[in-house]
């Protein structure tokens, strides 16, 4: 199963990888010939003057959204449904407000290990049938944590809606605890964990984080470690089960060929009946890290990919200058003709790839910038450029066309994520789980739309200041490496 929030940012960094080789100066050198591009000039057309600046591309028509209905069951259980024809299929996902920041601090990975367990068998379900018998259908199954969330899905022909929803409303509360399942799903993750702490990249996103919260849970993400797997033991996972599996700490999504009376059916048929229960207990509040006034530097043992990862504290999901931060992070790493791309991988040649990420979550979350390196003696300058990048946003604000083109691509990507009935789904989940309101994701495109030039330097300004920086190094091999500082 996937652990979304562990490997977010080392993901993007190993596209930027992938893709490095393709710049036009790489494509250019493989050639022999020089990378600028020539303009041509049309007959009867005068050429443009030198240094004058073209305006901004009008802003795209907005995308018609699908409906979305919602309703809540007498247990608290929160229904999320959105009507999509295209095709005669249907995803169920069933959210659960419980990640890694529900998890005692000495127990680190339980809920990871949890939606393991998910699998291995209820009182009605031998242990991997549930996923066999959605395949069986032609369906497919996963199922992710994240920091503030579990989520698993089903998407299978649209006349099995409610074998879909009897599955689910199943494994919410007749989940069996064996303890042999438990050791074997200790040890899965475990070996999952160990594969992460041998990838430099997501070693330098799980340093960058421990890091950067030295009081709020965030300071682990969802894959734990094996200390913590290893003092997790039935009755603490029974205890979890008991406290955060429950309806009212739930919410079912249905996106797909149905109609409104079909999900009301599933529904109440199959997850009606299950008790509510006490109000959860949380473990952490956006509150609890205290502000960072000093720059923190951390650097790790030599790897044979040197990586430079800088990280800001930035607002939870529900503050309005989320979508700022959104545009600013686009200029900064949106491609390989972002400012981080264009300056430490083309211009200045120091690194193998540059980009970033921001990791918006419940709570306040992260700004990162990363860099990806091979030479030693290129580490100091790969930090300067890096960071000069991000001090140029503060000083200046950007052309109005660079605000538009960002734009474009964030609105490219929120499209292209509503094309499928489970991206729709998603969507409708991590709004949930970020803002407690299903249906805020609709708003995003209002949100950027707003975002002016002055709007993307004021939030550089304010949360990418250089006593907020803390940066985590992880020098190529060969180097000498220090210790946390």
């Amino acid at each position: 199963m996937r652990r979304r929030s562990l490997a977010l940012g080392a993901s993007l960094l190993a596209a930027a990888l992938v893709a490095a080789p393709a710049t036009a100066v790489a494509q250019a050198k493989a050639r022999g010939t020089s990378a600028k591009a020539k303009t041509p000039v049309r007959k009867g057309n005068k050429a443009k003057k030198p240094g004058r600046k073209a305006a901004p591309a009008p802003a795209p028509a907005a995308p018609a959204l699908p409906k979305l209905e919602t309703w809540t069951l007498d247990n608290g259980l929160e229904v999320a449904f959105v009507p999509v024809r295209t095709a005669p299929v249907v995803t169920v996902h069933v959210w659960y407000h419980a990640g890694s920041k529900d998890e005692e601090r000495d127990k680190r990975g339980s809920a990871h290990m949890f939606e393991h367990m998910m699998f291995k068998g209820t009182e009605h379900v031998r242990p991997e049938q549930h996923a066999r018998h959605v395949q069986r259908l032609g369906g497919s199954v996963n199922a992710f944590t994240t920091q503030d969330a579990t989520a698993f899905h089903n998407t299978l022909p649209a006349e099995y809606l409610g074998f879909a929803c009897q599955l689910e409303a199943e494994r919410m509360r007749n989940l069996l605890f064996r303890d042999e399942m438990i050791d074997t799903e200790r040890e899965v993750v475990k070996e999952e964990i160990r594969q992460a702490d041998n990838n430099p990249l997501q070693k330098a996103v799980l340093e960058l984080f421990d890091a950067m919260f030295t009081k709020h849970p965030y300071a682990w993400t969802a894959g734990g470690d094996a200390a913590g797997l290893e003092r997790t033991n039935k009755q603490y996972l029974q205890d979890f089960y008991d406290r955060y599996y429950v309806p009212n700490n739930a919410l079912l999504v249905v996106v797909g060929d149905a109609d409104r009376g079909a999900v009301e059916r599933c529904a109440n048929e199959h997850f009606a009946s299950i008790p509510k229960s006490d109000e959860p207990e949380r473990k952490a509040s956006p509150g609890d890290e205290p502000e960072q006034t000093q720059r923190r530097n951390r650097t790790e043992a030599p790897a044979q990919l040197g990586v430079k990862i800088g990280g800001y504290r930035i607002p939870g999901a529900r503050h309005e200058d989320v979508y700022a931060l959104q545009v600013l992070q686009t200029i900064l790493s949106g491609g390989e003709s972002s400012r981080l791309h264009g300056r430490l991988v083309r211009d200045d040649k120091v690194a193998v790839a540059a980009t970033g990420s921001n990791f918006v979550l419940e709570h306040p979350g992260v700004f990162g910038v990363f860099a990806a390196f091979l030479a030693p003696d290129q580490a100091d300058k790969v930090e300067a450029a890096m960071l000069d990048e991000v001090a140029k946003l503060r000083s200046k604000a950007p052309s109005a066309r660079e605000v538009r083109k960002a734009k474009n691509q964030l609105l490219a990507g929120y499209v292209f994520g509503l094309e499928s009935v489970n991206g729709l789904a998603q969507q409708v989940g991590l709004s949930w789980i970020n803002t407690g309101n299903p249906g805020h994701w609709r708003g995003d495109i209002a949100g950027y739309e707003a975002v002016t030039p002055a709007d993307v330097q004021r939030v550089a300004s304010t949360y990418l200041t250089e006593d907020k920086l803390t940066l985590v190094t992880i020098p190529p091999g060969g180097s000498a490496a220090g210790g946390a500082q």
